[in-house]
């Protein structure tokens, strides 16, 4: 079985529920980033009642073995949904497996479940749940993103003081460990500074010059406190190119400040 072969097994059996308003695609799967590697990321609308939702969440292992047995599996939830994530093996699913995440809500809470993200509905039984999409915004409003710069700006001087201090006790896995953080927030920046979303450290070449990556690589391998100075000076650099429109400016002048005193 491959992951369209597990979609339609899913859909079929979304369309024998009728409390099933309809289902819609998202991550990797419906953008420019699929491959044979990409996850099933499946968001799905019940009828508006507690009694359709919950009825609904209730079949989700039924909805799983539409696809097989998963060796894996786990639940957790946030606002007005719920989700469960399975994982298959790579005997069903070669060369490396599979991960299906199903998120359930009811249809007027469908924006919650994957806010800001391309979408594809794949199930839609009476044409709602097109309509309860398309009032989603495709990109995350400015003013959350500034939000998140500033809140990085100032989480980034306590990264750099953690990360030396590290180096200076030799501590090469306390070490490595922040400087992924401090990743992560360069990661950002330089996705903000092209107009893109950008968490974490996946697919970060997208976003980088080959200058960046080469220095992205390099911090892997070392640990010391020139690699903590390239990286700072780089995250200086990200945020100052970003646009005007971030007013962020005298934040960035009082982080340089803050910094040139650590380093």
């Amino acid at each position: 079985m491959n992951w369209p072969e597990a979609l339609t097994a899913m859909i079929a059996r979304l369309e024998s529920i009728s409390s099933v308003e309809g289902a819609f695609l998202s991550g990797s799967l419906v953008n420019e980033h699929r491959d044979e590697f990409s996850d099933i990321d499946l968001g799905l609308a019940t009828k508006n009642s507690a009694r359709a939702f919950d009825g609904t969440f209730a079949l989700r292992h039924e909805l799983i073995a539409a696809v097989g047995q998963p060796i894996h599996s786990l639940e957790r939830g946030w606002g007005h949904c719920k989700m469960m994530a399975a994982l298959f093996g790579k005997s069903r699913f070669p060369p490396i497996g599979l991960e299906i995440d199903i998120i359930f809500s009811r249809l007027r809470h469908v924006s919650e479940q994957m806010p800001y993200a391309k979408y594809r509905v794949v199930f839609d039984r009476r044409g709602r749940l097109q309509s309860a999409l398309a009032g989603i915004s495709p990109s995350k409003p400015r003013q959350e993103i500034e939000a998140e710069i500033i809140q990085h700006l100032q989480w980034f001087p306590f990264h750099v003081h953690d990360a030396l201090k590290a180096c200076q006790r030799n501590d090469v896995f306390q070490a490595q460990s922040v400087l992924e953080e401090m990743r992560k927030l360069i990661i950002f920046a330089a996705a903000t500074r092209q107009g893109e979303p950008g968490y974490g450290s996946k697919r970060a070449d997208r976003y980088l010059s080959t200058t960046e990556r080469q220095i992205l690589e390099a911090s892997y391998r070392r640990s010391d406190e020139n690699t903590v100075a390239r990286l700072t000076q780089w995250y200086l650099e990200c945020v100052t190119a970003l646009p005007s429109n971030y007013r962020i400016r005298d934040k960035v002048e009082n982080h340089k400040t803050a910094l040139q005193d650590l380093l």
